[in-house]
């Protein structure tokens, strides 16, 4: 099985780190000389905690992305910690009514969520407000709302130190979210012909000041191109390297790099 820690070993093998895998593989270290890093989960240690924090949570993201002129797609946050349940349902009506679903469907997901977890889509008011009620007592009364948009394309560009590493499309299939955890299937593109992606990828992370991110970009129906979400977690695990011996280099190749640049 070609995880984290398969890419990981392999790395500091060939760099000269120690390498150890604890808590089952969900925390790995690293260590040469007397420097020690460790990668908890997807998260490496590259970006600081603030930057990492608002990549991590989607309406921060939005926001520090549009308050910078970055065209990025609107996410709303619904906060109902300590409110009654009178407040939380005028709540939940005005944040899907900004959210623009009396002309089009929303989109309800976790803040902080990753991988499409718990991401639902609803086309009528009535369905938005009971599965944004279940996601708010799910996630402790935080949860965000996005417009659903008809995409035709989704692309991931992985970002090291202000260039590009790694760029592929995600193909969905018949399911409507572009997650390889969905059943999405990974395409390889060129990094020298997306230059457009790329440059949009490399001024997200520079407004959010991030060293390494994995940034998504999507296309509307009408063809323009915008910031979805920007993941500071780096994830090239079966969904992507299972795929195939070029895929497995292309990952291979790509945490190598983040590997070096810890020295």
């Amino acid at each position: 099985m070609h995880d984290i820690g398969y890419f990981l070993r392999g790395a500091a093998e060939n760099l000269g780190w120690d390498y150890q895998a604890l808590r089952g593989g969900w925390l790995h270290e690293l260590q040469k000389g007397g420097t020690k890093h460790y990668v908890i989960g997807y998260s490496f240690p590259h970006n600081s905690n603030t930057a990492a924090r608002v990549a991590m949570d989607k309406v921060a993201t939005y926001t520090v992305l549009s308050a910078a002129g970055v065209d990025a797609v609107q996410h709303f946050l619904v906060l109902a910690k300590g409110r009654s349940r009178r407040e939380i349902r005028r709540l939940c009506h005005n944040q899907l009514r900004l959210a623009g679903l009396s002309a089009s469907e929303v989109v309800l997901k976790p803040v902080t969520g990753s991988n499409g977890r718990d991401v639902e889509r609803a086309v009528t008011f009535r369905a938005a407000r009971k599965k944004l009620n279940q996601l708010l007592g799910r996630y402790d009364g935080v949860a965000a709302v996005s417009p659903y948009l008809n995409l035709r394309r989704e692309v991931r560009v992985i970002v090291l130190d202000g260039a590009p590493l790694l760029i592929f499309e995600k193909i969905r299939n018949a399911d409507w979210r572009h997650n390889l955890a969905f059943g999405a299937a990974p395409k390889l593109l060129s990094i020298h012909e997306n230059e457009r992606l790329i440059t949009g990828a490399l001024r997200a992370c520079e407004v959010i000041g991030l060293r390494l991110a994995a940034v998504d970009l999507v296309e509307s129906g009408d063809r323009s191109w915008r910031i979805l979400e920007v993941n500071e977690g780096i994830n090239l695990g079966s969904g992507f390297a299972g795929q195939g011996s070029e895929y497995l280099r292309a990952a291979a190749t790509t945490y190598h790099a983040i590997v070096r640049a810890l020295e």
